[in-house]
């Protein structure tokens, strides 16, 4: 029993960025702007071809690549198409990063502190990081990560300046989880 040949693709025709838009709104669809060079929610924009605009969308736990397109508009459309697919409703893009506010970095005296205060406990592993939920990255002011899985997904906790501030946040994460340390 041989494969059957493959069916051609059929391109379809691109859509203006206003044909996406109206489109959109006469479907009761929402294009939710970003500030990632995609420009919409789900978009992202790759350098050079005639269509630079990929649509992908999370689904069932897996990346799923809904095609390229030649505006941010039209793949914006086919991501809210797909979202509505799956019963899903619009969300608003991430807050611009101008109004989010870097926290100062902690010394490693000041996050060993901090933890005890606090009643954690950092716990030390042989790893590059040094404690547990730590991973260290090369360069950079804040070259360690802390991370840690919550609900079957790796969480990720943010970058700093020193392991034990990595470490600090990791068990405050755990602590919110309602975890205990483990040695």
């Amino acid at each position: 029993a041989g494969r059957e040949p493959r069916a051609e693709r059929v391109p379809q025709p691109s859509m203006s960025a206003a044909e996406a838009v109206q489109q959109a709104e006469a479907e009761g669809l929402t294009l939710v702007r970003t500030e990632g060079r995609g420009g919409f929610r789900g978009v992202k924009y790759h350098e050079g071809g005639a269509k630079p605009y990929a649509a992908q969308i999370m689904e069932g736990g897996s990346l799923k690549y809904l095609g390229r397109f030649a505006t941010a508009e039209e793949a914006a459309l086919a991501y809210a198409r797909a979202g509505k697919a799956a019963g899903r409703e619009p969300r608003a893009g991430r807050e611009p990063r101008a109004e989010r506010v870097p926290q100062p970095s902690m010394s490693a005296a000041e996050a060993v502190q901090q933890a005890e205060a606090e009643g954690l406990t950092l716990v030390r592993t042989e790893g590059r990081g040094g404690f547990r939920g730590v991973k260290y990255h090369e360069g950079g002011a804040k070259p360690y990560a802390a991370q840690i899985m919550e609900g079957g997904s790796l969480k990720y906790l943010g970058r700093f300046a020193t392991a034990e501030e990595a470490a600090l946040a990791y068990a405050r994460a755990g602590k919110a989880a309602g975890r205990e340390p483990r040695a």
